[in-house]
């Protein structure tokens, strides 16, 4: 266990429901869902975000009031504690001790854990296209989908309207039309590779979208 000295006690005050553990698992699972960016690993494994009873209450024909405040709560909380477990981790794989990433600590983590194992020490035109990529993406998070007001951090709100999002998928009416967003609970590869890909994309998308709506949804304001 690295030791932080004098600020492991403040980064744990900042993320008290943090556990590296379930962060690290949650990391290496993600990032087993792509090959590259927008490709998905047809090996990857799914991350379920949700117990068995959260889907059992879900799946309910006629939820009462408190069932969908328990479902509702019980999410969110789920999301919370996996997105501090999750910075948790990042912190200590970069020698963060505040647990709000900077630029600098996003990039470090990226650059070994996510594009770690692309050759790109000996091509330096990738080497500056992946830092293009990994700047939208963190001013992405930071901003929590924004095109601006973003702080220059990323702390565990921002991390958990990352979550939330990547928990959500799109529903179509019976037109096919988009009808706005279900919660899943769980993350599958070949829709983690979509909101990946749109993460690294420059300008307003989906995942730009879900992270507003993310936002929202964790402060009660939808």
């Amino acid at each position: 266990m690295q030791n932080f000295g004098g600020s492991r006690t403040s980064i744990l005050a900042e993320l008290p429901n943090g556990n590296a553990e379930l962060g690290e698992a949650f990391a290496q699972i993600i990032n087993g869902m792509v090959t590259q960016s927008g490709i998905t690993n047809p090996k990857g494994e799914e991350f379920d975000i949700v117990s068995k009873k959260w889907r059992e209450l879900a799946a309910k024909p006629d939820k009462t009031s408190e069932d969908l405040k328990k479902l509702d709560k019980t999410f969110k909380d789920n999301v919370n504690e996996l997105a501090q477990s999750y910075l948790l981790y990042i912190a200590r794989q970069v020698g963060n001790t505040t647990g709000k990433l900077t630029y600098e600590d996003y990039e470090k983590y990226l650059f070994k854990y996510r594009f770690g194992h692309y050759d790109i020490e000996n091509k330096p035109e990738y080497i500056n296209k992946v830092k293009v990529m990994i700047k939208v993406a963190f001013d992405k998070l930071s901003a929590h989908g924004e095109l601006s007001g973003g702080d220059g951090l990323i702390d565990k709100q921002d991390m958990a309207c990352f979550i939330y999002a990547i928990s959500t998928r799109a529903q179509r009416d019976e037109n096919n039309k988009f009808s706005g967003f279900a919660i899943d609970g769980i993350i599958k590869p070949l829709n983690y590779s979509v909101d990946e890909s749109n993460l690294f994309e420059n300008g307003d998308n989906l995942l730009s979208m879900k992270l507003r709506i993310a936002y929202k949804a964790l402060n009660n304001q939808l």
